[in-house]
């Protein structure tokens, strides 16, 4: 892609977009994909150049998919085997454990300040990573954009059952051991915990410098509903009230967009329009706090 540099920083796969302007104080933004479209650091990298905001861009890989992708069949043994033990939590906190060190050397790398401003984007997958990334290392985060996520491990178990029933029986045939409902375990019951962003927002409201959140989600995404990103936008909403930064939080819906942000499943004109909307908020909020 034009203008962008493909490289490997701390074992990360990852696509570099330079800034116009570069200087040791110019703001370092994060993007992870999810695990639908767009589902590799091309394809973000394609949806979100946001040209608006003069930043460095670094779209990573997540872990089992992009450059490190264990092809499509693996992904889907591990779905239907173990959706939360052996896909999501694979990715989501390998992804959070990568983060520090690829930030570290990407600053040395582009001569940036150790306190650069620092953003994060994250869409549905990669969103919770964000979200993980912001109830646990404190490394100063000064924006953050989360797009299709969730507030909970529960909910996007919920999102999970909702797509294997919605083809059960065709899916069955092919792997036996799919199960029209996840079974919990002990060991994906202490993920919900970690996992439960309700539980982290009087935490993520402590944060010093204390970030700015963007939630950005479609009313007709199909597997994550916007009730449970309503939920957790007005739990953090008090927090920053308490605080007296209401405005560093705030929900943007879109009304026709689906969970995918690509233009194959948001086809209709209203949808590609809210698309080009949607941009240009992230860009808005991303030159505000960073």
């Amino acid at each position: 892609m034009p203008g962008l540099e493909s490289l490997e920083i701390a074992g990360v796969p990852l696509l570099l977009r330079p800034p116009v302007k570069r200087d040791r104080q110019t703001p370092l933004i994060m993007f992870w994909h999810g695990f639908a479209s767009p589902k590799g650091e091309a394809d973000i990298a394609e949806a979100f150049p946001l040209e608006q905001v003069d930043a460095w861009k670094a779209y990573l890989g997540l872990p089992l998919f992009g450059q490190r992708s264990v092809g499509d069949e693996e992904l889907m043994r591990r779905l239907t085997e173990d959706y939360v033990l052996q896909l999501l939590l694979p990715v989501v906190e390998q992804a959070v454990q990568e983060l520090p060190k690829v930030i570290e050397e990407l600053r040395s790398r582009c001569d940036l300040d150790s306190h650069s401003p620092l953003g994060l984007f994250g869409f549905s997958a990669g969103g919770l990573a964000a979200l993980l990334t912001l109830a646990g290392d404190q490394f100063p985060i000064q924006a953050v954009v989360l797009v299709g996520v969730t507030k909970d491990l529960s909910a996007v178990v919920a999102g999970y059952e909702q797509f294997t029933q919605a083809s059960y029986e065709t899916l069955k045939q092919q792997y036996p051991e799919l199960k029209s409902e996840y079974i919990w375990s002990e060991e994906s019951e202490a993920a919900r915990t970690r996992l439960d962003f309700l539980a982290h927002s009087k935490g993520i409201a402590q944060r010093e410098p204390l970030p700015a959140i963007l939630f950005v989600h479609g009313a007709q995404d199909e597997i994550f509903n916007l009730e449970n990103i309503e939920t957790l936008y007005n739990a953090l909403k008090t927090e920053y009230q308490q605080i007296n930064h209401p405005e560093r939080v705030s929900l943007r819906i879109f009304h026709h967009l689906r969970h995918a942000i690509d233009l194959a499943s948001n086809s209709l004109p209203e949808q590609q329009a809210e698309i080009v909307e949607m941009e240009s908020v992230i860009a808005d909020w991303l030159k505000q706090y960073l």
